[in-house]
């Protein structure tokens, strides 16, 4: 008897502590919780904030391209066009013919600010060699038609500070007689730019 009545008071003693056992978190492992995961969502923002800005960047990318493949195409439609024209005799010219030859000397025409001298001032005034000076481009976006200054959108129309610049440099006679180069840079932001480059025939 006594035995059954001490078991008794065992398991009600091992109960009684099992209840008592069962606490709740301390609080260091809380904070400890805490800062991991401040931690992973400090992370977490960051890829988001570099996520946009790269997407951002892209975009701004893809629509620079556009702006200058666009302005290629168009200088080597003007080209072709020029060609056709002056195949035909001068009296034969209707307006858009001399509409075309005017764009052409407007839009393909090589300025002499972007050639330099080598080897010294030449008596012939002539300089020698062509440079890609990025500060002298031969045309600016308003000697194309429509005429729009920079900076522009990206649907090629008049836009606030933010916008694009693009201009392009031609060089005659290069890489041989009765060639052009061309090279369109499109910029923006800080530093940030395109560049295409092609060769006309004449």
């Amino acid at each position: 008897m006594n035995s059954k009545r001490q078991m008794t008071i065992d398991n009600h003693q091992m109960k009684s502590r099992g209840k008592h056992s069962q606490t709740g978190f301390s609080m260091v492992e809380v904070m400890v919780a805490i800062l991991l995961l401040t931690v992973g969502l400090l992370a977490l923002a960051k890829m988001q904030t570099q996520a946009v800005a790269s997407n951002s960047y892209g975009n701004k990318l893809t629509e620079a391209t556009f702006l200058a493949q666009d302005k290629m195409e168009e200088l080597r439609l003007l080209n072709e066009c020029y060609l056709e024209v002056i195949a035909k005799p001068e009296l034969s010219w209707t307006v858009e013919d001399q509409n075309v030859v005017n764009n052409y000397n407007n839009q393909l025409s090589d300025s002499v600010v972007n050639w330099i001298e080598t080897d010294g001032p030449d008596p012939d005034l002539i300089p020698d060699q062509f440079s890609w000076q990025m500060a002298t481009p031969d045309h600016t976006n308003v000697d194309g038609v429509p005429g729009v200054p920079n900076p522009i959108a990206v649907d090629g129309l008049a836009a606030p500070a933010a916008g694009y610049t693009r201009t392009w440099y031609v060089e005659d006679n290069k890489p041989i007689t009765k060639a052009k180069n061309l090279r369109v840079r499109v910029t923006w932001g800080n530093g940030r730019e395109v560049i295409l480059d092609s060769v006309l025939s004449q």
